[in-house]
Order: structure tokens, then C-alpha cells, then sequence
């Protein structure tokens, strides 16, 4: 079944994006936390010269981001100080201004997605594709849009009946963004954007009760 083309919105520097990878039919992306683990690492190595990471939530048959583009000039940049050996051919093409930002950013996300297909089947003895593709990915309307998502997100494990309290969520940036430790999430900045930790919670926390403790839906 075709994908909505709502949700093949053109990746945008400097743009706020949703990004959705879903696992085909009845599969699962992961069957071990090891694996989980493995996919965040991947993740950060392949996209983190592209996009900042805003937030994330790991389901066992699909994930969820939040990200923000880099600029043209920051991708440029970032990419021109790959030793020549190592970029890929598609970096090498966007640098020579043969591709688009937007071709750029796609090949990309679908290199770490083979990737990670790769080693997973090849972990689990399995052939055949993983990901559904192409995957989806939504730009950001407005500050209201982006504050809901960010509950969105960390709440997707609620959402679906696997915990009852954000606070159990595994494999979510969630706790990060609480945290003290190093992170490669922008933490400052989310919580920037709800005025604080202490706003933070208990946005999500209130969200949550209307949302999930009635039934109701945020979001498809």
C-alpha cells in the first residue's frame, strides 16, 4: 500500500522533521536490547553530521526521531573534512554540487538503515528487506506541533500499552534529556522549550493523563 505523501516531506536545512522508520509486514527491528543499542550507535554515527537529535523512542517494530537538519554550509562543511578515501560516493556528488541537500540527506538515512539491516540479518540468519520504504518523515508546522511531538515521542510506549508511566519507558530520550550525563541530544534546547525541567515533566505528565488515562489519541 502506498505511503501518504504527507509523509514524504522534503528534508529542509534548518527544518525541524519527524522521521518514522517502520519494519515490514510482521517483523521486528529488534529482538534483543543489544540490538537496540547497536541501532542508537549506528544512528548517531551516520546522521550525526547531517541533523541534531532532538529526541527518540525505540518500539520493538518501529522508531521515532526528532530532528533538525543541519544547513547546506554546515553539511558542506562537515562532510568536506572526510579524508577522501572515506566518502561515499553521494557525499563526494553533494559536494561537487551534483545532488541536492534533500538527495543528500535521503541516501544518507538510507545507508544507515541498510546498515543496520545488514548486521540484523545477518545476526538472526534473515533475508529480505527490514525497513519499509520509503521511510516517513513530516516537517514541523509550528512551536505548538513541536511541543506536542516531543510528548509524542516519549509517550509512544504508553501509547501502545507497554507502560503505564513515562518514568518506565526504556530506549526514549526521555531520561536523557533529564539527566546530567554527556549526551549527543540537545538538551538545552528542549527544555528551553518548555520553559525548564520542572515544566518539562509536568507538561508530559498532564499530557499523558488527558491523553492516555481517557482513551483519546495524540496522534496516528
Amino acid at each position: 500500500m502506498p505511503i501518504n505523501i504527507k509523509y514524504l516531506e522534503a528534508f529542509q536545512e534548518n527544518e525541524f522533521m519527524h522521521v518514522i522508520a517502520k519494519a515490514v509486514g510482521l517483523n521486528v527491528l529488534f529482538n534483543t536490547d543489544d540490538n537496540k543499542v547497536y541501532f542508537i550507535n549506528q544512528y548517531f554515527k551516520y546522521l550525526s553530521t547531517y541533523v541534531d537529535t532532538y529526541c527518540f523512542c525505540l518500539l520493538d517494530n518501529h522508531v521515532h526521531w526528532l530532528i533538525k537538519c543541519k544547513s547546506h554550509e554546515d553539511l558542506l562543511d562537515n562532510l568536506s573534512k572526510l579524508n577522501l578515501k572515506d566518502r561515499k560516493k553521494n557525499q563526494q556528488d553533494f559536494l561537487e554540487n551534483k545532488i541536492c541537500f534533500e538527495r543528500a540527506m535521503e541516501f544518507q538515512w538510507k545507508d544507515f538503515f541498510i546498515s543496520y539491516a545488514l548486521a540484523f540479518n545477518t545476526k538472526f540468519n534473515r533475508k529480505g528487506t527490514l525497513f519499509v520504504n520509503p521511510f516517513r518523515r513530516v516537517a514541523i508546522k509550528d512551536h505548538a506541533h513541536l511541543i506536542h511531538l516531543i510528548i509524542y515521542i516519549h509517550a509512544n510506549q504508553i501509547k501502545h500499552g507497554l507502560e503505564k508511566k513515562i518514568e518506565q519507558c526504556s530506549y526514549t530520550s526521555y531520561s536523557s534529556i533529564l539527566g546530567t550525563q554527556s549526551t549527543k541530544l540537545n538538551r538545552a534546547e528542549i527544555l528551553n522549550l518548555f520553559g525548564g525541567r520542572d515544566s518539562f515533566i509536568e507538561l508530559h505528565q498532564n499530557t499523558i493523563n488527558v491523553y492516555y488515562a481517557h482513551g483519546k489519541s495524540m496522534e496516528d
